[in-house]
């Protein structure tokens, strides 16, 4: 008991010792003499700098697209029949109207003899040669002024069963003629006479009646040679050809005719088709249009007959020049996006339709513009800023956008940025708006 009181005065003691201690004079600038602390002066921050500068460049907007050929037409059959030849196949170039593929001509053939047969048998009751009757449809065409014609008129007269009931009108006249005579003198009955006036009557309506059979012979002569047309024309439809397409702007034309190349073949020879059915798969590759969605963000922007770089994975050192030929007057509500069609020279077919590729579209080749080091560009927590050099200390600027994008330089784009000045291209994780700085050489 008596050693824990002892302890507990020893304590006391120091806690004593301690307060008096406390109360001592205190050196100068210690805490709670009136005095304020001392303010260190913030160490400058070695960076490096360059230049602000503005230059000359040139704005695009990029897009993705499909290539597509000039022309892709899968060509069907107008006819049903059977395929006895099959004349290309995958790869081949095939020149316009160039024969694809051959039915068999057997059935489309008679056809067309039996025309001509009741073509030229209509001509022979005319009494008309085939060079005439082709000369009056070049003038009036199939036409009712055809009918009405002078050159039909004299070919009518001319017809043997027209010329044959003249005649025989013409004789029965000078028999009235005649029997009218003998009467007036006494020398013939009245009966004769109206014989006379019978036959002449009789004779000039069978002239009417030949003149109109002549005339409906002339109208059936000519349907018959439509009928001939037609039997012609399914003759030629045994033979499938290559369509012939329209010929692309003169700039981009190719040097040579253009060709289509076979890039599928649907039929093969033995088989029976069905009209309408396809025969093959047919594309020019030269030029190429670029079909592209561009956002309705640059629907201003955008103009026909600006140039166009084209790139492609395939190529990916190389890059194609076109230029923007369509624009689509309405933009997508899906994608709020709208289409540029792109005509792009092929020379070499290094392109192939249906191939992806990259379009950058030049909506400005001459644009001024301010420009830094691309390391010089801070981007924090969503903030792009920039730090000028102004007076030995930094200057943040941090309402800024990026724009065009070059080798090892960025576009920017606020409404401070300086005429002139340097920017800091390194040390920016250790500044602040007023920093001081002090400029050091690049390693």
């Amino acid at each position: 008991m008596k050693s824990r009181i002892v302890r507990r005065s020893g304590i006391l003691a120091a806690l004593v010792a301690t307060a008096i201690g406390g109360c001592g004079p205190r050196p100068p600038g210690a805490s709670g003499d009136g005095a304020k602390p001392a303010v260190e002066t913030p160490k400058p921050v070695p960076v490096t700098i360059a230049p602000l500068e503005h230059r000359t460049i040139e704005r695009t907007i990029d897009a993705i697209g499909t290539l597509r050929g000039w022309e892709q037409v899968t060509v069907g059959s107008k006819r049903t029949g059977r395929v006895v030849k099959v004349l290309h196949d995958m790869g081949d170039r095939i020149e316009p109207g160039e024969s694809l593929v051959e039915l068999e001509p057997v059935d489309a053939r008679l056809a067309m003899d039996e025309a001509e047969s009741k073509y030229l048998g209509a001509l022979v009751k005319l009494g008309v040669t085939r060079k005439q009757a082709e000369d009056s449809v070049k003038i009036y065409g199939i036409t009712e002024d055809l009918l009405t014609s002078r050159i039909t008129d004299e070919a009518i007269a001319r017809s043997p069963a027209v010329v044959e009931k003249r005649i025989s009108r013409e004789k029965a006249q000078q028999n009235l003629a005649r029997q009218r005579a003998l009467t007036q003198r006494g020398a013939g009955t009245a009966q004769e006479l109206d014989d006379a006036e019978n036959d002449q009557r009789t004779a000039v309506a069978a002239y009417d009646n030949a003149v109109f059979i002549a005339r409906v012979t002339i109208a059936e002569a000519y349907a018959a040679r439509i009928a001939l047309n037609k039997a012609e024309q399914q003759f030629k439809d045994m033979t499938i050809r290559a369509p012939y397409p329209d010929a692309p702007p003169a700039e981009l034309a190719p040097t040579g005719k253009m060709a289509y190349s076979l890039s599928r073949k649907e039929v093969s020879e033995g088989q029976i088709i069905k009209e309408g059915e396809a025969v093959a798969d047919l594309v020019i590759e030269d030029p190429l249009r670029l079909w592209s969605r561009v956002p309705e963000i640059h629907v201003e922007a955008i103009r026909v007959g600006q140039d166009v770089r084209v790139t492609s994975r395939a190529h990916p050192r190389m890059t194609f020049q076109g230029r923007v030929a369509r624009i689509s007057p309405s933009v997508d509500p899906s994608t709020r996006t709208f289409q540029v069609e792109t005509l792009v020279p092929n020379r070499r077919g290094l392109l192939r339709p249906g191939g992806l590729a990259r379009a950058s579209i030049v909506v400005e080749a001459q644009s001024k513009a301010a420009v830094v080091p691309i390391e010089s560009v801070v981007h924090f927590a969503g903030v792009t800023k920039v730090f000028l050099v102004d007076n030995g200390k930094a200057k943040a600027l941090s309402d800024i956008r990026t724009g065009v994008e070059g080798r090892g330089w960025v576009e920017i784009v606020g409404e401070r940025l300086p005429a002139a000045g340097d920017v800091v291209t390194s040390g920016q994780s250790h500044l602040a708006d007023g920093s001081p700085i002090v400029v050091r050489k690049p390693e």
